[in-house]
């Protein structure tokens, strides 16, 4: 286990970035990485943002300083390479704090997916098999708000830059014996898109279980209740939890046709909800429809139970789909995850076209791609000690 104690320097104040920045501006590489705190709290707290280039090492204490204009700078060169270890949570700070994107992206996570390694792999396995080395993760859920910081800490945090760039080098070397560097990088880029960022706010409302079973009051309200705990949660810088547990919304939901009196009678609601909260839930219930949100509502469907057949055959077809990816040493996960099989399954109408261009269609080949294109119509035939997953015409 890694002991050493490595040298840095702590920016704390905008004298201290912009000499870090006068530095820097000739690099070709950046490691980055970012401690927060994101519990109990709507707006996640950046505490701190560890970066590697071949200058040295360094870490901004952005509770200090927010004047990170530099460094973000750098972030969205084109001319510098940006790297990573599961990168996406830290650059989807950085966009919702800043607005930046990344630019020039290679992400340690999923490159490894692309010589052999499952998507996602931890930093600390990565590490272990590639460089040998092996992390203290002993500050894993630490307090990154408190101040001044450690020493255990900075090392921590250290520790989750310094290797990256070499790691980076490992990694790509097998890439290109592979003629796989493409692909990697091209999945990458995903992080650069304004389209990455983007999340439904009323996604969470409209994969609820129960919406399906509601009439059109009944699903408006349910949306309007996620909107209303959100709103609520984004006012106090609370965590949507502390405002109404997720628990709750049944409950609330389905008593709703009964009124303020009705969540009063409903033994799983509080009291405490109802006394502060009982008129504006009635609020919510009663007024009018708009036209925008009978355009969201009125489209979510049950989500039918495939008949057991047909539901063995999709099944068959995924493992065959995975066997294959396990033989060319991608990951499975980043050629067509679980997520959208599903969606696949239940939606015969809906087909990523991704999959079946670039780096996808090589691994997966046309026949699986004939077979996911025409689900539908899948068989399967047994005979002579053969088992044969085909389309019917």
């Amino acid at each position: 286990m890694s002991k050493k104690k490595y040298p840095y320097q702590l920016l704390e104040n905008p004298s201290d970035i912009a000499a870090f920045a006068e530095a820097n501006q000739s690099i070709e590489w950046l490691c980055l990485d970012t401690e927060f705190i994101g519990e109990k709290r709507y707006n996640t707290l950046l505490c701190l943002i560890q970066v590697a280039t071949e200058n040295g090492t360094y870490i901004f204490d952005t509770l200090k300083c927010e004047a990170l204009e530099p460094l973000l700078e750098l972030i969205e060169r084109d001319d510098i390479v940006k790297i990573t270890h599961a990168g996406e949570n830290d650059y989807r700070l950085l966009y919702n704090m800043f607005g930046i994107r990344p630019k020039n992206l290679f992400d340690t996570q999923i490159a490894a997916g692309f010589i052999g390694y499952k998507y996602p792999v931890s930093f600390r396995y990565l590490l272990e098999e590639e460089l040998r080395v092996r992390l203290n993760k002993s500050q894993t859920v630490t307090d990154w708000e408190q101040r001044p910081i450690k020493p255990k800490q900075m090392n921590y945090a250290i520790e989750d830059v310094i290797f990256l760039h070499e790691l980076r080098d490992k990694i790509l070397h097998k890439l290109r014996k592979l003629q796989r560097e493409t692909w990697a990088l091209e999945e990458c880029a995903k992080m650069e898109e304004e389209a990455f960022y983007y999340r439904n706010p009323h996604k969470e409302a409209l994969t609820h279980n129960l919406m399906p079973n509601l009439d059109l009051k009944g699903r408006v309200f349910l949306l309007r209740l996620f909107e209303w705990r959100r709103g609520l949660a984004e006012q106090r810088n609370h965590s949507k939890e502390m405002v109404l547990p997720k628990k709750a919304i049944a409950p609330i939901v389905k008593t709703m046709g009964s009124g303020k009196n009705g969540l009063r009678n409903n033994r799983r609601i509080s009291d405490r909800f109802v006394d502060r909260y009982g008129n504006k839930m009635e609020q919510l219930y009663n007024k009018a429809i708009s036209d925008e949100e009978r355009d969201l509502v009125e489209g979510v469907e049950y989500e039918k139970a495939l008949p057991p057949k047909q539901d063995l055959k999709l099944e068959m077809l995924y493992s065959f789909i995975n066997y294959r990816c396990l033989e060319q040493r991608v990951s499975p996960n980043l050629v067509l995850s679980r997520t959208i099989y599903k969606q696949m399954k239940v939606e015969f109408d809906y087909f990523d076209d991704s999959i079946a261009n670039g780096w996808r269609r090589s691994v997966l080949g046309d026949d699986l791609l004939y077979c996911l294109q025409h689900r539908r119509k899948l068989a399967i035939d047994m005979a002579d000690g053969q088992m044969l997953l085909k389309v019917t015409v």
